[in-house]
């Protein structure tokens, strides 16, 4: 028996081991490949840390004080727009949007070997619009100097105004010219909304706590721009000290009494106008005027000869962007931030205002309320008093320079007429803590780029 049995146990025996080692050798294959691949993403992201590393001395020598060349329009030197030598995008002397992302996201380390021009802190340049993330997330990473815009947050220092629906958990902050009307609409007729005073660690505690939901709505800046001075000139005009609009409206003429002092520094902008009737004889159509039905001035093209444009393109030159002459003018960033500290509000979202309605039915649809197509009042459609279209390319630019902090706060990308202007955005390194931030975790912000 034992020699008949033996024959097949050695080859039930040659059999098993053949099988273990054909096992063990797949595994040291899989092993492989997987260290293959582990160890590629490991050397991209190290390649990537060191290119942004070289990127950040280059453009650190670039605005050294000895340097004669200018960091806001040098970097695009020897830059191809078909330029593949990494899958990333690197680029030379900026970093790019997806670089920024992953910092951001703390998929790779923020570099920290920077030069002692820096003091040490490392700061990288990308363009507007590049971030992987939605601009309610760049915004929390949003950094605003208090003290250099405190004349756009004077309402939002201590506290802020907000539309609130404490039925439905929803909290709305307005911004002028940004689908403001339809908004408040919505708030307030399918919402059951009120306009409330919120002091900010209420507003902290309503939406981090409470699961208070924060949205907003912004604009394209350069368009918005437009229609924010359109409004801005017509509220700040010397017929609302006196004439038809304000007659009997005595509070308003001592508002406007009280801040008319801002359009000094503009004298030319109602040269020749005292009252309303000469402001729209620049721009509304005589036959409209002389059948007396002034709103319709709103709905026809400007008859404007060119005065109007004119000056509006003197005001972009001599405006700095830091001391608005009207609340429309204000930013859309410093809207959504605590005018104190300069530090983001705690938006939950942020809307793109030229799809307002189909917007605010998703809001309404996510508490249980229906908003019928159609069923929305839409903002105050009105054409522009000077003609847009003949604005100048250089106003344009200065605009999208004075806009900087919106394009990059809220993640626009810039008009094709401004992307050669030199405007950059820097992610860096800040010192201390921020007031939403609830880790130890490194503090990178994001604010136009300067020298």
């Amino acid at each position: 028996m034992a020699s008949l049995c033996g024959p097949r146990s050695d080859v039930t025996q040659r059999k098993g081991t053949t099988i273990i080692l054909f096992l063990i050798a797949l595994l040291i294959g899989v092993s492989s490949i997987f260290n293959i691949i582990v160890g590629n993403q490991v050397a991209k992201n190290s390649a990537i840390k060191k290119s942004v590393e070289n990127n950040i001395v280059a453009t650190e020598t670039d605005n050294a004080p000895d340097s004669n060349n200018d960091p806001t329009t040098n970097q695009h030197d020897g830059y191809d727009d078909n330029d593949d030598d990494d899958d990333m995008g690197i680029r030379a002397g900026f970093s790019s949007g997806e670089q920024i992302t992953k910092f951001l996201t703390g998929e790779i380390q923020f570099p920290t070997r920077c030069t002692s021009y820096m003091n040490g802190r490392c700061r990288l340049k990308f363009k507007p619009g590049t971030v992987q993330l939605s601009s309610a997330q760049t915004l929390q990473q949003c950094y605003v100097d208090a003290t250099k815009y405190k004349a756009h947050t004077e309402r939002s220092r201590k506290s802020i105004v907000a539309s609130v629906s404490h039925k439905h958990k929803v909290i709305y902050r307005n911004i002028p010219k940004s689908a403001s009307s339809t908004a408040r609409h919505a708030m307030m007729d399918f919402l059951e909304g009120q306009d409330l005073q919120l002091k900010h660690d209420e507003l902290i505690n309503l939406v981090h706590y409470e699961n208070y939901t924060m949205v907003s709505f912004i604009r394209e800046p350069l368009t918005r721009f437009y229609s924010s001075y359109d409004e801005a000139f017509f509220r700040m005009g010397p017929w609302m000290g006196e004439g038809e609009i304000v007659w009997d409206k005595p509070r308003l003429r001592e508002w406007y009494n009280s801040i008319k002092h801002r359009m000094d520094k503009y004298p030319y902008l109602y040269e020749g106008m005292k009252e309303m009737n000469d402001y729209r004889k620049m721009y509304c159509p005589k036959e409209v005027l002389d059948a007396g039905d002034f709103l319709k001035c709103n709905k026809y093209d400007s008859i404007d000869d060119g005065r109007l444009l004119k000056r509006f393109e003197q005001f972009v030159h001599d405006y700095d962007g830091i001391e608005p002459f009207d609340v429309h003018l204000n930013m859309q960033t410093t809207n959504l931030i605590y005018g104190s500290s300069g530090e983001p509000l705690p938006i939950t979202t942020l809307y793109n205002a030229s799809e307002a309605e189909k917007d605010w039915q998703e809001v309404a649809s996510q508490n249980g309320v229906t908003i019928s197509d159609g069923e929305m009042k839409h903002g105050r459609h009105q054409s522009r008093r000077f003609d847009v279209s003949k604005v100048s390319e250089g106003t344009q630019q200065k605009i999208c320079k004075i806009l900087a902090l919106d394009y990059c706060c809220l993640n626009f990308k810039l008009p094709r007429v401004c992307d050669d202007v030199g405007l950059y955005c820097s992610l860096e390194q800040m010192e201390g803590q921020r007031m939403w931030k609830k880790d130890d975790s490194l503090n990178l912000v994001i604010r136009p780029w300067d020298r």
